[in-house]
């Protein structure tokens, strides 16, 4: 890969691996032209700027933006990542408005970041909240005399105890023109002095950063002592720095650097106050569990204490910093985790045994790597099963589901022989459960709705078709109408009741995958069901256009429905379905695969369609 000529901004190779798909999207820099005449592809020159918003790591393309134009980028080759930490950073002389699209506006006064410096009258600059474009070059200050290595920018306002140095690389000729014609008027600007008006000693940016830190972190607390929550005490702390940059622009360099700290996490105090109560609940607990009464607590006047600790700790995983939870987690090496599990396995009263399940949920959306994992690992997901087929309280059983799919969701392995424990009996079970009539326990009817999401979960471990135990015991079944038919609206509606973790799997679109992938399962679909899901698939495809990656599973799932179903009995939406695998196979698409999957279907069903 070649390199960026005289350009003033500091890149970095767009590669990275599949699980770290956010940090790729950003701001990149082309590194050669690229012309592309299909539909939906942006078309850029060398050194411009473009922005990707959605990576891929495995495909060819990322979706991006160039001048506010939504499409497609190529992935491989053509652009290196910008360093926004490492470009230079300068003072806005005045205001200008940005009229047009790929313009930025800024403020006099305002303090952004250059992107690119590729053009004498035009530089790329982003601003604090994220916001990029063009700006004249002559309405930014850099300061006169500094060296061809170094910029450094002084604040608008009056307080010299903040000063930003920013290496710059080289300018190249054309850059070094420019400098010269846009000379530094630093009237307006007070002189910088490093040395702190208050006690004389030099205000390092070590110095300045810890006083950011702790700002923002007092700010934040004092939302909370109101009883909100962390994150949303993050979240009112974070719109008031905004609202004040947009209406004080002359404070913006101090502003930024509280803003900026409040997203640094990074200096937790193993001291603070919620660290201290989380250790100090999580050691309370172990001694309980190691009681040698335990088996008899239900004979002890403890609940109350008990229930008061789980309930302390749940309010401290829903309120506190998640970070300060994690640190916390991560110094005692997640023991007070299985801590719990034990706990939950030995406590014999319900109303407990759901605080602690509460506890290791939140535990597992605060955290779900390594937490899920460790649960997985550990007795709970096969004594949570033994629970659910037994129990017949729904306030527990809901909270007992809930965990279970949580486990079972996120994807990682269990134990070999967790697998076979969950066997077909359980599953019976659930699917009994599902299709059974109400019963005098359940008088809300919640129980088919929780055991589906049980039956989806545990499915997602199956990878292959001929293992499924789910398949397999359905397959046994003369009927599974309300399966059938739930599953059905769920796919209709796009919901995902697997979608616990952004990791996890959709289980419905799984599901109806296996289900349609041997005519035994496919069977448990009515031919009106059937011919419904058609008319979901076609849809699904039109609606989503050119370009998008789900139409492979549609079309995937549409040979299925073709292949194992008695289409030829009923040939319904024959035409339609024609027309739009004929359409897909003649677009003009970087979709390959798609292009691919019609073509198959086409000629594997040659005979339906003729």
């Amino acid at each position: 890969m070649g390199s960026r000529k005289g350009g003033g901004s500091s890149l970095k190779a767009g590669n990275a691996s599949d699980d770290r798909i956010d940090e790729m999207s950003g701001l990149y820099s082309a590194l050669h032209d690229f012309q592309c005449d299909q539909q939906h592809v942006l078309n850029f020159k060398k050194d411009q700027i473009v922005e990707v918003t959605k990576a891929s790591s495995s495909a060819n393309w990322h979706r991006g933006k160039i001048n506010g134009k939504a499409g497609f980028l190529p992935a491989n080759g053509y652009l290196q990542k910008v360093d926004i930490d490492s470009c230079p950073r300068v003072v806005v002389r005045q205001d200008f408005e940005g009229a047009t699209s790929g313009q930025l506006k800024i403020y006099e006064g305002q303090v952004v970041t250059v992107v690119a410096r590729t053009d004498v009258q035009w530089w790329t600059v982003r601003s604090d909240s994220g916001k990029w474009g063009q700006v004249p070059a002559k309405f930014l200050k850099m300061i006169n005399g500094s060296t061809e290595g170094e910029v450094t920018v002084h604040t608008p306002i009056e307080s010299p105890d903040i000063v930003v140095s920013r290496p710059l690389p080289p300018l190249s000729r054309t850059q070094s023109q420019l400098a010269t014609t846009v000379p530094a008027d630093l009237s307006s600007v007070p002189r910088s002095s490093t040395i702190s008006r208050t006690t004389g000693v030099p205000h390092t940016p070590s110095n300045k950063r810890r006083d950011y830190v702790r700002i923002s972190s007092s700010l934040v607390e004092g939302v909370r002592r109101n009883g909100v929550k962390y994150q949303t005490s993050k979240e009112i702390v974070q719109t008031v720095l905004e609202k004040l940059t947009e209406e004080y622009p002359e404070w913006n360099d101090q502003l930024s650097g509280l803003y900026k700290a409040l997203h640094q996490e990074s200096d937790l105090q193993s001291n603070s106050v919620d660290s201290l109560k989380l250790e100090q609940l999580f050691e309370n607990l172990a001694a309980h569990t190691e009681d040698e009464q335990q088996r008899g607590w239900s004979c002890q006047d403890d609940t109350a204490e008990i229930s008061s600790m789980l309930e302390d700790l749940l309010g401290l995983l829903r309120n506190a910093n998640p970070k300060v939870v994690i640190h916390v987690l991560q110094s005692l090496k997640y023991e007070p985790l299985l801590t719990l599990v034990n706990y939950y396995q030995l406590e014999s009263r319900k109303g407990l045994k759901k605080q602690a399940l509460q506890v290791l949920y939140e535990s597992m959306q605060i955290q779900p790597d390594p937490v899920c994992s460790i649960l997985l690992t550990s007795r709970l997901p096969v004594q949570l099963a033994a629970d659910i087929q037994a129990n017949k309280v729904i306030s527990l059983l809901e909270q007992q589901c809930d965990v279970f799919c949580s486990c079972l969701s996120y994807p990682n392995a269990m134990p070999r022989n967790h697998y076979d424990q969950l066997d077909d009996v359980f599953i019976s079970c659930l699917l009994a459960a599902i299709e059974a009539d109400e019963t005098p326990h359940d008088p809300e009817n919640l129980i088919p709705a929780m055991f589906l999401k049980c039956i989806l979960s545990l499915n997602l471990h199956y990878k292959d078709l001929r293992s499924n135990k789910v398949c397999n015991v359905l397959k046994s079944r003369p009927h599974a109408t309300v399966l059938s038919e739930t599953l059905l609206v769920s796919f209709n509606r796009g919901e995902n009741l697997t979608g616990n973790f952004t990791e996890s799997e959709d289980g419905v679109r799984k599901i109806m995958l296996d289900l349609f992938g041997s005519p035994d399962t496919a069977e448990l679909f009515f031919t009106n069901d059937v011919k419904v899901l058609l008319e979901v698939l076609h849809r699904n495809v039109i609606d989503r256009g050119e370009g998008d990656t789900d139409r492979l599973y549609y079309l995937q799932l549409l040979d299925r429905v073709l292949s194992n179903t008695d289409y030829k009995d009923h040939e319904h939406y024959k035409e339609e379905i024609l027309h739009l695998l004929q359409q897909v196979q003649e677009e003009e698409t970087p979709d390959r695969e798609t292009k691919s999957e019609a073509a198959k279907i086409l000629k594997k069903h040659v005979i339906l369609f003729t």
